[in-house]
């Protein structure tokens, strides 16, 4: 776990603690600027468990970036040995009612999102009004930014692999860009985090066999990881996607 504070500092200046326009729930009246609550500072890392029909609860993990771009990891206690993962666009939305809070919406794309009201310390799950459920169980995430180091741990993830030129890249169901990309073992991850991991090398051989030709698309489910890297162009560092593990190959993107 090294580089996670490096991460949400870099994203937090990046944008310079911006948010994304507000878009509106349904159709909503023009209003006094004044009468529109200030926007909370979504930005943060946030952390706990959420309730689960059939299980103990969820682990849910949620970075939330200033560039507008949100990454969930999601455990099923108790059932999953590997979260799911999801990366893709927060937005902020103001429900059609008077003096209602902003929310924002963290979600697969082309499906309902969810809806979180900012609250002292966190985020609260609320409907699409913004109205908390009725229900003593816990449906807040504790903002935690800065307490954790290193990279986001592995998760499964969706989305098209591309090799071409000699350069991976990835880019997950729902995001609107793709990552650089590298096999699990070729960034020096921690120890552990190997285990079961392929490397480059065993990447483009699968990639290979699986396209009819180089730079073809390829739509898998893989075991992933997020983690510096050296930078595609220039000096410094990029963020970077580690395969670890190809789960499913052949997938679609909702």
């Amino acid at each position: 776990m090294r580089h996670l504070s490096f991460l949400l500092g870099a994203v937090l200046l990046a944008a310079c603690g911006s948010d994304p326009k507000p878009a509106d729930v349904g159709s909503t009246p023009a209003v006094d600027s004044l009468s529109v609550p200030a926007l909370p500072e979504w930005p943060g890392y946030y952390e706990d468990t959420l309730p689960c029909a059939d299980c103990p609860g969820i682990l849910t993990q949620l970075w939330v970036r200033a560039d507008s771009t949100f990454i969930r990891r999601q455990r099923y206690l108790d059932r999953d040995t590997l979260a799911y993962g999801l990366i893709g666009q927060w937005h902020v939305v103001i429900p059609n009612a008077p003096g209602a809070a902003p929310l924002m919406t963290i979600g697969q794309a082309g499906d309902k999102p969810d809806f979180y009201r900012a609250e002292a310390g966190g985020l609260r799950l609320v409907d699409e009004m913004g109205v908390a459920f009725a229900s003593n169980a816990p449906y807040t995430l504790e903002k935690l930014a800065g307490e954790l180091e290193g990279e986001i741990p592995r998760m499964r993830l969706t989305g098209t692999f591309t090799y071409m030129a000699d350069a991976m890249s990835f880019r997950p169901c729902g995001a609107k860009r793709s990552w650089p990309c590298a096999g699990g073992e070729d960034l020096g991850a921690e120890e552990g985090e190997l285990i079961g991991s392929m490397n480059g090398a065993e990447l483009e051989r699968r990639y290979l066999r699986s396209v009819k030709q180089g730079g073809a698309p390829w739509t898998i489910e893989a075991g992933c990881s997020l983690d510096l890297g050296p930078a595609m162009e220039g000096d410094g560092s990029d963020e970077y996607i580690l395969i670890h593990t190809i789960l499913k190959e052949g997938v679609v993107c909702p």
